[in-house]
Protein backbone atom coordinates (compact mmCIF):
# COMPACT_ATOMS: atom_id res chain seq x y z
CA UNK A 1 0.00 0.00 0.00
CA UNK A 2 1.14 3.62 -0.49
CA UNK A 3 2.33 5.67 2.48
CA UNK A 4 -0.52 7.34 4.33
CA UNK A 5 -0.97 10.97 3.34
CA UNK A 6 -4.25 11.87 5.05
CA UNK A 7 -4.84 13.79 8.27
CA UNK A 8 -3.40 12.41 11.51
CA UNK A 9 -4.10 12.95 15.20
CA UNK A 10 -1.24 12.68 17.69
CA UNK A 11 -2.75 11.54 21.00
CA UNK A 12 0.29 11.71 23.24
CA UNK A 13 2.54 14.72 23.46
CA UNK A 14 3.69 17.41 25.86
CA UNK A 15 4.45 21.10 25.64
CA UNK A 16 5.97 23.08 28.48
CA UNK A 17 8.00 25.92 29.83
CA UNK A 18 10.80 24.37 31.83
CA UNK A 19 10.18 26.61 34.84
CA UNK A 20 6.76 24.99 35.34
CA UNK A 21 7.78 21.33 35.29
CA UNK A 22 9.26 20.09 38.55
CA UNK A 23 11.11 17.09 37.11
CA UNK A 24 12.92 19.25 34.55
CA UNK A 25 14.50 21.37 37.27
CA UNK A 26 18.10 21.11 38.51
CA UNK A 27 19.69 18.83 39.43
CA UNK A 28 18.72 16.12 36.92
CA UNK A 29 17.73 12.80 38.45
CA UNK A 30 17.78 9.25 37.01
CA UNK A 31 14.74 8.62 34.83
CA UNK A 32 13.45 5.40 33.30
CA UNK A 33 14.06 6.78 29.79
CA UNK A 34 17.73 7.62 30.44
CA UNK A 35 19.58 10.85 29.72
CA UNK A 36 17.13 13.67 29.04
CA UNK A 37 19.47 16.65 28.74
CA UNK A 38 18.08 17.50 25.30
CA UNK A 39 14.57 18.21 26.61
CA UNK A 40 15.52 20.09 29.77
CA UNK A 41 14.43 23.28 28.03
CA UNK A 42 11.24 25.00 26.92
CA UNK A 43 9.18 23.09 24.37
CA UNK A 44 6.51 25.64 23.46
CA UNK A 45 3.42 25.13 21.34
CA UNK A 46 4.99 27.05 18.45
CA UNK A 47 7.79 24.48 18.18
CA UNK A 48 5.27 21.64 18.50
CA UNK A 49 3.22 23.05 15.63
CA UNK A 50 6.36 23.46 13.51
CA UNK A 51 7.22 19.80 14.17
CA UNK A 52 3.84 18.28 13.35
CA UNK A 53 1.98 20.36 10.79
CA UNK A 54 4.35 19.53 7.90
CA UNK A 55 3.66 15.84 8.65
CA UNK A 56 -0.11 16.19 8.29
CA UNK A 57 -0.98 16.15 11.98
CA UNK A 58 -4.12 18.25 12.22
CA UNK A 59 -5.13 17.67 15.85
CA UNK A 60 -3.45 16.59 19.07
CA UNK A 61 -4.07 15.42 22.61
CA UNK A 62 -1.81 16.73 25.35
CA UNK A 63 -1.14 14.25 28.14
CA UNK A 64 -0.10 15.85 31.41
CA UNK A 65 3.60 16.55 31.77
CA UNK A 66 3.23 16.20 35.55
CA UNK A 67 4.06 19.71 36.71
CA UNK A 68 4.35 18.60 40.31
CA UNK A 69 2.39 18.56 43.58
CA UNK A 70 -0.45 21.08 43.68
CA UNK A 71 0.09 22.23 40.08
CA UNK A 72 -2.28 19.96 38.13
CA UNK A 73 -5.01 22.56 37.72
CA UNK A 74 -2.46 25.23 36.78
CA UNK A 75 -1.23 22.99 33.97
CA UNK A 76 -4.70 22.43 32.53
CA UNK A 77 -5.54 26.13 32.78
CA UNK A 78 -2.35 26.99 30.88
CA UNK A 79 -3.01 24.32 28.25
CA UNK A 80 -6.57 25.51 27.66
CA UNK A 81 -5.36 29.09 27.27
CA UNK A 82 -2.71 27.85 24.83
CA UNK A 83 -5.33 25.94 22.85
CA UNK A 84 -7.60 28.99 22.76
CA UNK A 85 -4.77 31.06 21.26
CA UNK A 86 -3.10 28.56 18.94
CA UNK A 87 -5.64 25.81 18.23
CA UNK A 88 -3.44 23.09 19.77
CA UNK A 89 -3.94 20.95 21.77
CA UNK A 90 -7.48 19.88 20.94
CA UNK A 91 -7.74 17.43 23.84
CA UNK A 92 -6.24 17.56 27.32
CA UNK A 93 -5.54 14.68 29.69
CA UNK A 94 -4.95 15.95 33.21
CA UNK A 95 -3.31 14.54 36.32
CA UNK A 96 -5.52 13.74 39.32
CA UNK A 97 -4.61 11.65 42.37
CA UNK A 98 -7.68 9.43 42.40
CA UNK A 99 -6.77 8.03 45.81
CA UNK A 100 -7.01 11.47 47.39
CA UNK A 101 -10.04 12.19 49.54
CA UNK A 102 -10.66 15.34 47.50
CA UNK A 103 -10.49 13.60 44.12
CA UNK A 104 -14.04 14.56 43.14
CA UNK A 105 -13.44 18.22 43.84
CA UNK A 106 -10.28 18.02 41.74
CA UNK A 107 -12.15 16.40 38.86
CA UNK A 108 -14.91 19.00 39.01
CA UNK A 109 -12.32 21.78 38.89
CA UNK A 110 -10.64 20.16 35.89
CA UNK A 111 -13.96 19.72 34.09
CA UNK A 112 -14.42 23.48 33.75
CA UNK A 113 -11.98 23.42 30.83
CA UNK A 114 -13.72 22.47 27.57
CA UNK A 115 -10.79 20.54 26.06
CA UNK A 116 -10.50 18.14 28.99
CA UNK A 117 -11.00 14.52 27.94
CA UNK A 118 -9.34 12.23 30.44
CA UNK A 119 -7.12 11.53 33.43
CA UNK A 120 -3.63 10.15 33.72
CA UNK A 121 -2.38 8.77 36.99
CA UNK A 122 0.75 6.69 36.52
CA UNK A 123 0.39 3.19 37.94
CA UNK A 124 3.55 1.55 36.64
CA UNK A 125 5.78 -0.49 38.93
CA UNK A 126 8.82 -2.64 38.10
CA UNK A 127 11.78 -3.79 40.17
CA UNK A 128 14.21 -0.96 39.26
CA UNK A 129 13.32 1.99 41.46
CA UNK A 130 13.35 4.40 38.50
CA UNK A 131 10.39 2.39 37.15
CA UNK A 132 8.18 2.82 40.19
CA UNK A 133 5.45 5.44 40.09
CA UNK A 134 3.39 3.76 42.84
CA UNK A 135 4.28 1.93 46.07
CA UNK A 136 3.42 -1.56 44.83
CA UNK A 137 2.51 -3.33 41.57
CA UNK A 138 -1.16 -3.88 42.50
CA UNK A 139 -1.82 -0.29 43.57
CA UNK A 140 -4.58 -0.05 40.95
CA UNK A 141 -6.69 -2.26 43.21
CA UNK A 142 -6.18 -0.18 46.35
CA UNK A 143 -9.56 0.66 47.90
CA UNK A 144 -8.93 4.42 48.02
CA UNK A 145 -7.76 4.50 44.41
CA UNK A 146 -10.80 2.55 43.26
CA UNK A 147 -13.16 4.93 45.04
CA UNK A 148 -11.69 7.77 43.05
CA UNK A 149 -11.53 5.74 39.86
CA UNK A 150 -15.28 5.17 40.03
CA UNK A 151 -15.73 8.93 39.55
CA UNK A 152 -14.38 8.76 36.00
CA UNK A 153 -17.58 7.19 34.69
CA UNK A 154 -19.65 9.77 36.55
CA UNK A 155 -17.72 12.63 34.95
CA UNK A 156 -17.42 11.00 31.50
CA UNK A 157 -13.62 10.91 31.51
CA UNK A 158 -11.29 8.32 30.00
CA UNK A 159 -8.22 6.90 31.73
CA UNK A 160 -4.64 6.56 30.49
CA UNK A 161 -3.59 3.14 31.78
CA UNK A 162 0.19 3.08 32.22
CA UNK A 163 1.46 -0.25 33.53
CA UNK A 164 4.18 -2.78 32.76
CA UNK A 165 3.57 -6.27 31.43
CA UNK A 166 4.14 -7.79 34.85
CA UNK A 167 1.16 -5.85 36.18
CA UNK A 168 -1.32 -7.06 33.57
CA UNK A 169 -3.22 -9.38 35.90
CA UNK A 170 -3.75 -6.56 38.42
CA UNK A 171 -4.75 -4.12 35.68
CA UNK A 172 -7.23 -6.65 34.33
CA UNK A 173 -8.97 -6.73 37.71
CA UNK A 174 -9.37 -2.95 37.54
CA UNK A 175 -10.63 -3.01 33.97
CA UNK A 176 -13.11 -5.79 34.71
CA UNK A 177 -14.51 -3.86 37.65
CA UNK A 178 -15.16 -0.72 35.56
CA UNK A 179 -16.47 -1.83 32.15
CA UNK A 180 -17.98 1.58 31.40
CA UNK A 181 -14.73 3.53 31.79
CA UNK A 182 -12.90 3.94 28.50
CA UNK A 183 -9.20 3.19 28.97
CA UNK A 184 -6.17 3.31 26.73
CA UNK A 185 -2.97 1.35 27.35
CA UNK A 186 -0.23 3.98 27.21
CA UNK A 187 3.03 3.45 25.32
CA UNK A 188 1.72 0.15 23.93
CA UNK A 189 2.22 -1.51 27.31
CA UNK A 190 5.81 -0.26 27.76
CA UNK A 191 7.98 -3.03 26.31
CA UNK A 192 11.24 -2.53 28.21
CA UNK A 193 13.64 -5.13 26.83
CA UNK A 194 13.87 -6.76 23.40
CA UNK A 195 14.65 -10.29 24.58
CA UNK A 196 12.37 -13.09 23.38
CA UNK A 197 11.22 -13.66 26.97
CA UNK A 198 10.33 -9.99 27.51
CA UNK A 199 8.47 -9.80 24.20
CA UNK A 200 6.53 -12.96 25.03
CA UNK A 201 5.51 -11.56 28.44
CA UNK A 202 4.53 -8.25 26.83
CA UNK A 203 2.39 -9.98 24.21
CA UNK A 204 0.69 -11.95 26.97
CA UNK A 205 -0.06 -8.74 28.85
CA UNK A 206 -1.60 -7.13 25.77
CA UNK A 207 -3.68 -10.23 25.15
CA UNK A 208 -4.97 -10.15 28.73
CA UNK A 209 -6.05 -6.51 28.48
CA UNK A 210 -7.38 -6.71 24.93
CA UNK A 211 -9.99 -9.19 26.16
CA UNK A 212 -11.89 -6.19 27.55
CA UNK A 213 -13.67 -4.12 24.88
CA UNK A 214 -13.35 -0.86 26.84
CA UNK A 215 -9.53 -0.92 26.50
CA UNK A 216 -7.66 0.57 23.53
CA UNK A 217 -3.90 0.55 22.92
CA UNK A 218 -1.79 3.63 22.18
CA UNK A 219 1.24 3.30 19.89
CA UNK A 220 3.31 5.88 21.74
CA UNK A 221 6.70 5.93 23.42
CA UNK A 222 8.06 3.05 21.38
CA UNK A 223 11.65 4.31 21.71
CA UNK A 224 11.53 5.15 25.40
CA UNK A 225 13.66 2.19 26.50
CA UNK A 226 15.88 1.85 23.45
CA UNK A 227 17.14 5.40 22.80
CA UNK A 228 14.99 5.75 19.71
CA UNK A 229 13.37 3.22 17.40
CA UNK A 230 14.36 1.39 14.28
CA UNK A 231 11.95 0.30 11.58
CA UNK A 232 12.24 -3.32 12.73
CA UNK A 233 11.52 -2.47 16.37
CA UNK A 234 8.53 -0.32 15.50
CA UNK A 235 7.20 -2.94 13.09
CA UNK A 236 7.28 -5.64 15.75
CA UNK A 237 5.40 -3.56 18.34
CA UNK A 238 2.88 -2.03 15.93
CA UNK A 239 2.07 -5.28 14.16
CA UNK A 240 1.70 -7.20 17.42
CA UNK A 241 -0.48 -4.50 18.98
CA UNK A 242 -2.76 -4.39 15.94
CA UNK A 243 -2.96 -8.17 15.76
CA UNK A 244 -3.95 -8.39 19.44
CA UNK A 245 -6.24 -5.37 19.79
CA UNK A 246 -7.48 -5.07 16.23
CA UNK A 247 -7.23 -2.05 13.97
CA UNK A 248 -10.37 -0.51 15.48
CA UNK A 249 -8.81 -0.24 18.98
CA UNK A 250 -5.30 0.90 18.06
CA UNK A 251 -4.41 4.60 18.25
CA UNK A 252 -1.32 6.61 17.29
CA UNK A 253 0.67 8.80 19.68
CA UNK A 254 4.23 10.10 19.55
CA UNK A 255 5.37 10.94 23.11
CA UNK A 256 7.11 14.08 21.82
CA UNK A 257 9.29 15.79 22.87
CA UNK A 258 10.78 12.75 24.64
CA UNK A 259 11.20 10.99 21.30
CA UNK A 260 12.83 14.17 20.00
CA UNK A 261 15.85 13.24 22.07
CA UNK A 262 16.70 10.77 19.30
CA UNK A 263 15.04 11.84 16.04
CA UNK A 264 12.99 14.50 14.33
CA UNK A 265 9.21 14.25 14.08
CA UNK A 266 9.53 13.73 10.34
CA UNK A 267 11.84 10.74 10.84
CA UNK A 268 9.77 9.36 13.72
CA UNK A 269 6.44 9.60 11.92
CA UNK A 270 8.08 8.35 8.76
CA UNK A 271 8.81 5.03 10.48
CA UNK A 272 5.15 4.71 11.50
CA UNK A 273 4.06 5.48 7.95
CA UNK A 274 6.36 2.82 6.53
CA UNK A 275 5.13 0.19 8.97
CA UNK A 276 1.47 1.03 8.47
CA UNK A 277 1.85 0.99 4.68
CA UNK A 278 1.45 -2.78 5.02
CA UNK A 279 -2.23 -2.15 5.87
CA UNK A 280 -5.09 -0.85 3.75
CA UNK A 281 -5.68 2.88 3.41
CA UNK A 282 -8.80 2.62 5.57
CA UNK A 283 -6.89 0.74 8.27
CA UNK A 284 -4.09 3.31 8.22
CA UNK A 285 -6.58 6.15 8.59
CA UNK A 286 -8.27 4.33 11.48
CA UNK A 287 -5.02 4.01 13.45
CA UNK A 288 -3.68 7.47 12.61
CA UNK A 289 -6.90 9.49 12.76
CA UNK A 290 -10.38 8.02 13.06
CA UNK A 291 -9.96 5.95 16.22
CA UNK A 292 -8.44 8.89 18.05
CA UNK A 293 -11.21 11.23 16.94
CA UNK A 294 -13.76 8.80 18.34
CA UNK A 295 -11.96 7.89 21.59
CA UNK A 296 -11.07 11.47 22.56
CA UNK A 297 -14.21 13.04 21.04
CA UNK A 298 -12.28 15.41 18.77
Amino acid sequence: MPLYSGPAIDTHHHIWLRKDVAWLADPPIPRMFGDYFGIRRDYPVEEWIDDIVPQGVTKSVHVTAMWGPGRALDETKWLQATADRHGFPHGIVCNVDLADANAEAALKAQKQFPNLRGVRQMLYWDSPTVRQAVPRPDYCNDAAFRRGFALLEKHDLSFELQVYAGQAAYAAELVKAFPNVHMILVHAGMLTERTPQAIEQWRGALTTLAAFPNVHVKLSGLGMYSAGITFAQARQVIRDAIQIFGVERTIYGSNFPLEKLHMSYADFFGIYRRVLAEYTEAEQRAVLHDNAARFYRL
